[in-house]
Formats: C-alpha cells, sequence, structure tokens
C-alpha cells in the first residue's frame, strides 16, 4: 500500500514538473517576443515618436509652416540630414502633405498613409504607433504644431523597421543566455530576411508551414519542428494607431534553453518516491507551487512589463535555481534596455538642442548638462580654438566651479587637459595617473576623463572632454560621446559659416571697413538712440585730396594700397565705441556717439594730421604722401535724421574742398542758421 502510494505521489509530481515545465518555455518564448517587441518599438516607434513631439515644439517649425512650403521644405531636409533613417513629413489640418523628406519616395505615394496617421488624432505623447507602406513596416508617430494656440498643422516622422533592429532584438536576447532568432511576417509572407532553425528565409517568401501551425493567429504560443529542430514559437503582432494588426514578429527559441533538465526533476521524484504517506504527496504539491508555479507567474508579469517598456522597475524574482538565473538574466537585460533608451533620448535631446534657435554658446552649454546626465559624468568641457583669424573660440564647461578658467593657463598646463588641448585626440583613463594629473587637474578635482577630438574635413579644432564619471566608462558612452563631438562640430561649422556670411554682407572686401548699407541702418538707430536719451552724436565725412591722380599716375593697385593705408590708421584713431565705414570711392565716414561738436572736431584734426604724416611705401621704395579734407556735423543742432546727417557732412566736406583741401571744416548750424554756412 505504501509503494503504490509513493508511486502514485511520483507520478503525480513528475506530471506536475513536466506541465510547469512546459508552461515555462511557453510562458519565456511569449516573454522574449514582448520584450523583442519593445525592442523594435524603442528603435523606431520611440525614436519616431521623440523627434516628432520635439520638432512640433520648436518655435522654427511654426515659423516654417507661416512661410510656406518652400520653408516647410527646407526645415524638412535639414532635419532629415541631421537625423538620418526617418521619413519626415508636415500636413495641414485637413490632412494633406505640404512638404517632407522621405529618402527618394515621391511625397505623393505616401499620401494614402496620412489618412491611418490622422485617426483618431495622436496627441503629443512618447510611444508612438506603427503603419504599413507596402512591405515596409513603419514606427511613427504625430504631434500637432500649435501657436497661440491654434494649431497650424501636423508633424508625422516614421522610421521604417529593418532587419536589422530585428536581427538586434534577437541578438539582445540570445545574450542573456537564451538563444533566440526573431523574424517579421504578414499577409503570409516573410516581410524581411531573417534567419530561422539553421536556414536564412528572404524576404517575400511565404511563411513555413511549420510557423503557420504553431501560431494560428498574432499573438499567440506553441512549438513546432523547423529544419529537424524542435523550436518554442511566440508570436507577437505590431498594431497600428487603431488596434489593427499589420505584421507579426515571430521570435523562437529551443526548448533546452530553458526549464528544468533531467537532472533537477529526478529531485521531485526522488521526494515523492520516499513520501510513503499522503503528506509526502501534499508537501510535493505545495513545494511545487512555492519554488515553480508561483515564481514562474512572477517572473511573466515582469517579462509582460518589459514588453509594455516599462524598464524602471527592477526583475525580482525567487524560486528554483533556473527561475532564478532565468530571473537574473531578464534583470541584465532590463539594465542593458533602460540604458539604451536614455543613450537614444539623449542623442535625439542633443541634436534637438544643437538644431534649435539658442544661440551657439548657450546651446553647447545644455548639450554638456544633457551629456554628464546621460553618461552619469560630474562635468564636461568644449575647448575650440580656431585656426585662423576672426575664427570663433570657445571655452565652454559644465560641472566646474572655478570660474577664472582662461586659454593661457590651460594651454600651459603640465596635466592630461594641457596636452589634450595641444594635441586633441580619442583617450579613456578610468583612472589618471600621476603625471596626468597636474596643478590645474587637482585644483578641479579631475580623477578620470574621455576626449573626442572635434574635427571637421579634416582639421582638428579643439577636444570634447567628460570627466569624474561614477563608473567604468563603456563602449556605449564613447559612442554618445562621438555623435556628440560630430553634432558640436556640425553647429559651429554652421556659425562660423554665419558669421563670414555677415561679415561679407556688411564690411567693405578692399578696406575691412563697414560698407554703405551698414553705415545707415547703424546710422538711423544711433539717431534714434541720441533723440531718446538726448544725447550728441557726431559724423565726420573724409575725403582723399587728388586721389585720382594717384591712380593715374602709379595704377589702380598703388590706389588701392593707399585706401587701405588710410583705412587702418582711421581705426586706429578713433575709439572701439566709434564706428568707421567706406562710404564708396575714396571717402570715408566716422561715426561718433556720446560726442559734442568740440571733440568731435579734434578728433578729426587728429586723423588729419596722421594721414598727412603718413608715408606709403611703393613697391620700387619709393613712398607716396595723401592729404584728406574733412567736414563733420553735429547731432542734435539742428539736424533732422540720420540722411539728413550725412548730406550736412558732406556739405562741410566740400566747403573744406573749396577752402584749399587738407583741414576740418563744420558746420554749426544753431549759431549760422544756415545749412550751408561752414563754421
Amino acid at each position: 500500500m505504501g509503494l503504490a502510494t509513493a508511486l502514485a505521489a511520483a507520478a503525480v509530481a513528475w506530471y506536475e514538473t513536466q506541465t510547469a515545465r512546459s508552461t515555462q518555455l511557453l510562458e519565456s518564448a511569449q516573454g522574449s517576443a514582448h520584450l523583442g517587441l519593445g525592442l523594435v518599438r524603442l528603435e523606431t516607434a520611440e525614436v519616431s515618436a521623440g523627434l516628432a513631439c520635439r520638432l512640433a515644439d520648436l518655435p522654427r517649425t511654426a515659423d516654417a509652416y507661416r512661410s510656406g512650403a518652400a520653408g516647410l521644405s527646407s526645415d524638412a531636409t535639414s532635419t532629415v540630414g541631421a537625423n538620418p533613417g526617418h521619413y519626415l513629413l508636415f500636413l495641414n489640418r485637413q490632412g494633406s502633405i505640404l512638404a517632407g523628406s522621405a529618402s527618394g519616395i515621391p511625397l505623393s505615394r505616401l499620401q494614402p498613409l496620412v489618412t491611418g496617421l490622422l485617426s483618431p488624432a495622436q496627441p503629443c505623447t512618447r510611444g508612438g504607433f506603427f503603419e504599413r507602406f507596402g512591405d515596409t513596416i513603419l514606427g511613427a508617430a504625430t504631434a500637432p504644431v500649435l501657436s497661440g494656440g491654434q494649431e497650424l498643422g501636423l508633424v508625422a516622422v516614421l522610421t521604417p523597421v529593418s532587419a536589422a533592429s530585428v536581427n538586434y532584438a534577437a541578438q539582445l536576447i540570445s545574450s542573456q543566455g537564451i538563444p533566440s532568432q526573431a523574424l517579421l511576417v504578414g499577409s503570409g509572407r516573410v516581410l524581411l530576411p531573417g534567419p530561422l532553425a539553421a536556414t536564412t528565409i528572404r524576404a517575400g517568401a511565404p511563411v513555413p508551414d511549420s510557423v503557420r501551425a504553431a501560431l494560428g493567429n498574432p499573438g499567440e504560443v506553441g512549438s513546432g519542428t523547423v529544419g529537424g529542430r524542435s523550436l518554442t514559437l511566440a508570436g507577437v503582432p505590431l498594431l497600428n494607431n487603431r488596434g489593427m494588426a499589420l505584421a507579426t514578429l515571430v521570435v523562437s527559441q529551443s526548448p533546452t534553453s530553458v526549464g528544468p533538465s533531467v537532472e533537477q526533476l529526478a529531485v521531485p521524484v526522488t521526494l515523492a518516491v520516499a513520501s510513503v504517506l499522503l503528506l509526502g504527496m501534499v508537501l510535493v504539491f505545495l513545494m511545487a507551487e512555492r519554488f515553480l508555479n508561483r515564481p514562474l507567474r512572477r517572473l511573466n508579469a515582469a517579462v509582460q512589463r518589459l514588453g509594455q517598456d516599462v524598464y524602471a522597475e527592477p526583475v525580482k524574482v525567487e524560486g528554483s535555481e533556473e527561475v532564478s538565473r532565468l530571473a537574473a538574466n531578464f534583470e541584465i537585460m532590463r539594465r542593458q534596455l533602460r540604458h539604451q533608451v536614455i543613450l537614444a533620448v539623449g542623442r535625439s535631446v542633443i541634436a534637438a538642442t544643437l538644431t534649435g534657435n539658442a544661440p551657439l554658446e548657450q546651446a553647447l552649454s545644455q548639450v554638456l548638462m544633457n551629456l554628464c546626465r546621460v553618461v552619469e559624468a560630474e562635468m564636461a568641457m568644449i575647448l575650440l580654438r580656431p585656426a585662423e583669424p576672426n575664427g570663433l573660440s570657445f571655452l565652454i564647461t559644465w560641472g566646474i566651479a572655478d570660474p577664472a578658467l582662461e586659454w593661457a593657463e590651460l594651454e600651459a598646463g603640465d596635466g592630461i587637459i594641457g596636452d589634450l588641448l595641444r594635441r586633441p585626440r580619442f583617450l579613456v583613463r578610468s583612472l589618471l595617473t600621476t603625471q596626468e594629473r597636474g596643478e590645474l587637474e587637482r585644483r578641479l578635482g579631475l580623477r578620470d576623463c574621455l576626449a573626442e577630438p572635434l574635427q571637421s574635413e579634416g582639421r582638428i579644432l579643439g577636444v570634447l572632454v567628460v570627466a569624474n564619471k561614477r563608473r567604468p566608462y563603456l563602449e556605449e558612452d564613447r559612442a554618445l560621446c562621438n555623435t556628440v563631438a560630430a553634432q558640436v562640430v556640425s553647429a559651429v561649422d554652421k556659425s562660423m559659416q554665419l558669421v563670414v556670411t555677415r561679415r561679407e554682407a556688411t564690411t567693405d572686401a578692399m578696406t575691412g571697413l563697414y560698407n554703405y548699407r551698414f553705415l545707415i541702418g547703424y546710422l538711423d538707430q544711433q539717431v534714434n538712440v541720441a533723440e531718446r536719451a538726448n544725447s550728441s552724436l557726431s559724423v565726420l565725412m573724409l575725403d582723399l585730396d587728388h586721389f585720382k591722380a594717384i591712380n593715374d599716375s602709379h595704377g589702380h593697385l598703388v590706389g588701392d594700397r593707399v585706401l587701405r593705408s588710410v583705412s587702418g590708421l582711421v581705426i586706429d584713431t578713433i575709439r572701439k565705441s566709434d564706428l568707421a565705414a567706406r562710404y564708396g570711392g575714396e571717402e570715408f565716414v566716422v561715426v561718433m556717439a556720446n560726442t559734442g561738436r568740440e571733440d568731435a572736431y579734434l578728433v578729426a584734426e587728429k586723423i588729419r594730421s596722421a594721414v598727412a604724416a603718413l608715408p606709403i611705401t611703393l613697391d620700387d621704395q619709393s613712398t607716396v604722401r595723401v592729404t584728406v579734407s574733412i567736414g563733420g556735423v553735429s547731432f542734435p543742432e539742428g539736424t533732422r535724421g540720420a540722411r539728413n546727417l550725412l548730406d550736412l557732412a558732406d556739405r562741410a566736406l566740400y566747403a573744406a574742398k573749396r577752402s584749399g583741401r587738407d583741414r576740418v571744416e563744420f558746420l554749426d548750424l544753431a549759431a549760422a542758421g544756415d545749412p550751408n554756412s561752414p563754421a
């Protein structure tokens, strides 16, 4: 009787354990499928949602909508250029495509897809959804563009699901000790090339019968034999924003990858055989419930949370050795996923910061703050010194309390910072040596560093430094810093081009002085300031005497040299707050704010005498001397605005010419009462 009871208990325990093992295999495959979907969504829909929301919130996007299709088209091209691999559409409120960029695909072909993006309307939230364009599955997201509470249109971002993103999901699951493969199928065909068992299935091939048999519908799980190998297969649907299944992500796993082994199953069998009483059978049931079934249910719930993109909550499950090991693997996977999410969001935030409307130095400071947050470092620096005159120079830091850092101190430093500034290069130091920690490094408390050179078209402009990280540097940290360095260089190059363009638009190419166009705008501004503040303003007009004779005698090259020499002398003579401009030909204008007639006259005499004493050496070592006639007028002594000031200064100049040249004449309008009367 006791033996029969023991055998019955053993049979029941064996059946219970086998059932639990089978359930564990199916739940593991299903959890891995949900996890794979989360990874694919992270690489596509999550990225689309983040980019769509940021673009919709940028003031320049609303400005582009107001400026029309040309502004939107330019914005789409620049945005996709900074974020390759995306489709970007700008839609009006009726759902028509106004502009966009879609990797060579005509926008008219994408118009039928827009209906799915609009119904129902999507708020600006993270997550996104999936849409289908032919055989291409897209991670999609939309965000409304608002201005003053009014909706101008809709930004739609779509990121194609690629074979690389599907394989990445399978590899990350496999790296945790659960050998897995993933395949994207839909409409009875394989949508992306991928592995199954020991073969690779091409895109467009029909779904294998074994997969059809194991998975009747998306979201199911089952077992089958493919290529002579027993596999557990689980499918999870990719849904659009209306809840419709567009495709199915199929994850296959070997049954030997999880579950209790034969040796482990011998433990409950041995206990059951040894239990000759009904109490033994009850104990076996209780132990199976406590150490296998209940932990498996908790593990399944944790895996389901990962499939729902909840990466912040740790996976903590206690149970049998196999279940605990499986939970530990999922916890490692959760941490890696969370880190990948932080890196992806960090890249997007930094890219959006550099493409925004903030001044470059403010944007770079914001970039360093976000970089420290993502890498978990305490300080960061952008050290950029121009290779040519009038270029941009930056010494921007984050997390450094010492405000007295200067270029001379950095370049002369005997530690790692000085070395990097003199020889910008990639470098990782988890712990600085005694030689690398100079006086500056000790003062800043520098313990470690990661450096990336700032390089543009083969020229190294400077270096990006991240320091004092809370844990060892990882390959992901280096990849992020490399990406940020490239984005910083791109932003700096654009800013330098803008500086050059503005300089060329406002200065005279020959003399380097401001041109006539800039002079008129500047003088209008200074007159307005003088009127509001009831302050004085003086204008001098200069003309080189007998300049045509110099051109006729020595040639135009010598004439150009004379103009440049006189221009440099004028700049050296006036104050830094004054403005000198080339009015045209051999005529120049000097604008002096907060300067009355007497002081302006002294400056004019100083310029006249300096020009008369200036020897201009020619190529044959002979010299040429010139003189200058100067006319001046002061505001508000009877003048009426900027152009009137220039006209009166011109009259004073011709009065100086008529009086014999090489002299200074001022119009004293208040005293004479006649605009044409010289002082």
